[in-house]
Parts: structure tokens; sequence; C-alpha cells
């Protein structure tokens, strides 16, 4: 019984972290974003099979807010590996998988990634495809990642 309460608690207040808004100053600080001439807004890529990096911009936890992971499908060498930069003010996963039934599917998962961090290098695979991942927290946002 311990456990259970023990587990209700800590998803209440992993959910009440995600809800919690920042401060008016810590708004204005935000960086804001840019778009390449490509297309890609807030993409990097060292080549080569290098380290990608998409962004979880701020106000990408609502569902009106019309943010999503930018840019919404990157390309990465077989092998190659991809950082999440959370830039909005609640907690995010990228987790391959089904986002209509919001099914994880084992390929890929960056874990909780807090507000205003990064995740850790995460390593694509190997097998060339196109993989889907969605938040787990916000399952209406969805990206793909092209693995050539």
């Amino acid at each position: 019984m311990n456990c259970i309460v023990m587990g209700a608690t800590m998803i209440f207040v992993l959910l009440a972290i995600s809800f919690v808004g920042i401060i008016p100053s810590e708004s204005l600080a935000q960086t804001t974003n840019t778009t390449t001439a490509a297309g890609s807004a807030n993409a990097t890529s060292a080549g080569g099979g290098g380290e990608t990096t998409v962004v979880m911009p701020l106000g990408s936890s609502s569902a009106t807010g019309g943010q999503g992971y930018e840019p919404p499908t990157v390309t990465v060498s077989a092998g190659g590996t991809v950082i999440w930069d959370n830039q909005d003010n609640a907690l995010h996963t990228a987790t391959s998988g089904n986002p209509d039934t919001a099914t994880p599917d084992g390929k890929f998962d960056t874990g909780l990634v807090g507000a205003n961090q990064q995740s850790k290098p995460v390593t694509m695979p190997t097998e060339p495809a196109d993989y889907v991942y969605f938040c787990t927290l916000h399952p209406f946002l969805v990206g793909t990642v092209t693995v050539q």
C-alpha cells in the first residue's frame, strides 16, 4: 500500500512541476527562435554522423500553442546522435513509437527532459528508416528522425 501511495505522490509531483509557470523575468530571458534559409528552425548538426539538436520551444506544452519540435523532421546518419533542447517551462520527452496510441516502440527515448535542460545525446538506430517520436507527457508533440 505504501508503494502505491509513494508512486501516486511522485506522479503528482512530476505533473505539478510540469505545469508550474516561469516568472516574467525568466520569460524575457528566453532566446528567440530563428529560421535558416533551409527552413530548419533551431536545428544544428555536426554532419558526418555527428550530433543533431532538436528544440522543444517555449509554449510547446500547450496543445493550442501551435509550437512543436523544431524542426519537426531531422535527418541523421545511421548510429548518429540527437540532443533534444527543452526551451519550454514544462517537462518533455522524445520517445519513438506511435503517437496516436502513445505507445513507445523502444527504438529510442530521452527520458524526462527538464525545463530549460538538454537531453543526453541519444544514439539513433542503425537501420535506415523514418522513426516517428512523440512526447509521452504531451502526445500531440510529434516529430520524425530519418536515419539514412
